[in-house]
């Protein structure tokens, strides 16, 4: 046996644990081949997740053992779509503990077209938005919303560097009554 790379040595004595990661490269190995096929680095996790080699079998098997229709009909391959539909609604208030009789879940095409409709929907009645002087634009897209409906808009500092509230100052605004009522937080 060739004698082993010493700075791997020295890398192992600083990073015990390190052996145990073994899973995760089983798991790229065998859901995400294709990273390495391409020769790709993937780091945009939180923009958009990568889909598993399982989960294009799982869907693949889905749609050619099935046929599926525009949702907002009334035929049999309708009503399957629709079926799918209710189904995840179901699962997703279920997952999150929530009652139906209370929540609703509603499907959009990403986070900003989630935070639009909130935007666009939310009344901000005489009340108090208040968010992160740091955000994804579409979070600060609702300000405007804001704004127009005669909300006040706050901004809370982060704290670098892990760019964090301050839970004691959140507690504070929170706590603070808006001067025209209700408060929002994002």
């Amino acid at each position: 046996m060739a004698n082993p790379d010493p700075e791997f040595v020295a890398f192992l004595k600083a990073y015990p644990t390190y052996p145990t990661t073994q899973i995760i490269d089983d798991l790229r190995a065998n859901e995400y081949a294709r990273l390495d096929i391409g020769g790709h680095i993937y780091l945009d996790y939180t923009g958009g997740g990568l889909y598993a080699e399982s989960q294009l079998r799982r869907h693949n098997k889905l749609l050619a053992e099935h046929v599926f229709g525009n949702p907002h009909s009334s035929n049999p391959t309708a009503l399957a779509a629709t079926q799918l539909v209710e189904h995840a609604r179901e699962y997703v208030l279920k997952f999150f503990n929530a009652d139906p009789d209370e929540y609703l879940a509603v499907f959009t095409s990403n986070a900003s077209g989630a935070l639009k409709l909130v935007g666009e929907s939310y009344p901000f009645p005489r009340g108090r938005y208040l968010l992160t002087f740091d955000n994804h634009n579409s979070v600060n897209g609702i300000r405007e919303f804001a704004h127009v409906r005669g909300a006040e808009v706050t901004y809370i500092p982060i704290e670098l560097p892990d760019m964090r509230v301050d839970d004691s100052q959140l507690s504070r605004e929170l706590a603070q009554p808006s001067k025209r009522g209700h408060n929002l937080f994002a």
